[in-house]
């Protein structure tokens, strides 16, 4: 709780410094609609003035529809920590296969003798109870977060190992959300599979879901001329390609394939473990990146899923939630 509340006060801290460093920009809520006009008052009268361009879907009986602002189906974002969905559907599908089990541990897969994580197992690191930090070390990255740059740059999945040998646990057992926990599990299934990461996400979701327009993001594979996102301040930000980190936050999407991707999991997933349960039924998971944010509700039982993204870090939680009430 204390390293929470510290991590907390220290992301304060830096962004308050940042803004006084290069003051605001002002943002503006994108004035185009696009697709389904419907949808898109929703969104419009849903947004907040923080927000820019927004790109959403609506899932249900078997049929998505699609609107934004100033971005449409087809607009290439970064969904941040959605992509950890992608990871433990990963676990679950070795898991299904007899590749590895959810009780495998750390040490099963690499040498890690003697350090506190060697007995941590898949199924921990899944649902963040590991006791691993939220970060493999101080977050001294988010000092470039300031001037917009990616905070992730240079870590390989070496890095991410290393970092596991030397890592103490506390709080084993409890939830304590965690990017190191998912960035070490994605790298150790690669391992596992005799894989990269890149290649098991393609092989194993992208190929099978048809999602021919998304991607994950490695430091090198993300053009030049590929979309950026906007600070909180209003300044275009650096893409957050990452290596090592990539199986926590680096996937590239759009909401066409975001939609196929919602409809792959409602076919196909068990969605044990990874999700956060809605209060109104179905699971959910967020994602945020210097210049993106994005909210995906996916409900089993109804067989439906509602997504946004907009291209600031001014959160689509309330949004996204606002257009699956007004869809019911």
């Amino acid at each position: 709780m204390k390293r929470s509340v510290l991590f907390g006060i220290l992301t304060t801290i830096v962004v308050l410094i940042g803004l006084l460093i290069v003051g605001p920009q002002r943002i503006a809520l994108a004035d185009e609609n696009t697709g389904d006009e419907e949808l898109a008052q929703k969104i419009r009268d849903n947004s907040s003035n923080a927000q820019n361009q927004i790109t959403a879907f609506t899932l249900q009986t078997g049929e998505a529809t699609f609107a934004g602002l100033g971005a449409d189906e087809n607009t290439e974002v970064e969904i941040g920590s959605v992509s950890k969905t992608f990871t433990t559907e990963l676990l679950r599908q070795q898991v299904e296969s007899g590749d590895i089990e959810l009780e495998t541990t750390v040490g099963d897969i690499i040498d890690v003798d003697g350090s506190a994580v060697a007995d941590v197992t898949m199924v921990e690191l899944a649902n963040h109870t590991s006791g691993l930090p939220r970060l493999d070390k101080d977050n001294l990255g988010l000092f470039r977060t300031i001037f917009t740059e990616n905070p992730y740059t240079g870590i390989t999945q070496e890095d991410v190992f290393n970092a596991a040998r030397n890592a103490s646990l506390s709080g084993r057992g409890e939830v304590a959300y965690s990017n190191f926990g998912v960035a070490l599990l994605g790298q150790l299934l690669a391992v596992n599979a005799d894989s990269e990461y890149v290649d098991l996400v393609q092989e194993n979701i992208l190929e099978p879901a048809g999602m021919d327009s998304t991607y994950v993001g490695s430091e090198t594979s993300v053009s030049e001329y590929a979309p950026r996102g906007l600070s909180a301040d209003g300044r275009k930000t650096d893409a957050w390609g990452m290596d090592g980190y990539a199986p926590a936050g680096s996937i590239r999407s759009t909401a066409a394939d975001m939609a196929k991707y919602a409809e792959f999991m409602l076919d196909n997933s068990e969605f044990g473990f990874g999700w956060f349960p809605e209060e109104t039924g179905g699971l959910w998971h967020n994602g945020g990146t210097g210049g993106y944010s994005t909210m995906l509700i996916i409900d089993p039982e109804k067989n439906e899923a509602f997504f946004a993204n907009g291209n600031t870090p001014q959160g689509v939680e309330d949004l996204t939630r606002a257009l699956r009430q007004e869809g019911e």
